[in-house]
């Protein structure tokens, strides 16, 4: 059970560090495009998407949804903290 409590906060801690890459390379480099930069929004757009739709912005160039998917995440590993703990 240790593992799988390991393992989920390992995915939850890079998904955040990709989210926070992605924030940094948004501010020194907005518009390059790499394999890395490719790699860091393949991974962190499907998290980040459903944010960004429920906080639609117009033409404001804040961008919440990072700080929203922090937050999620957080909960989420919560709650599977949470289940796993009940299940042994």
């Amino acid at each position: 059970m240790f593992l799988i409590y390991r393992i989920v906060n390992y995915a939850v801690e890079i998904l955040k560090v990709l989210i926070l890459l992605r924030i940094i390379l948004s501010w020194v480099a907005p518009h390059s495009r790499n394999e890395f930069v490719e790699l860091i929004h393949a991974v962190t757009e499907p998290i980040l998407r459903p944010f960004k739709i429920l906080i639609p912005l117009g033409g404001v160039r804040l961008d919440l949804s990072p700080i929203l998917a922090y937050y999620a995440l957080n909960i989420i590993r919560s709650l599977i903290f949470r289940v796993l703990s009940m299940i042994s």
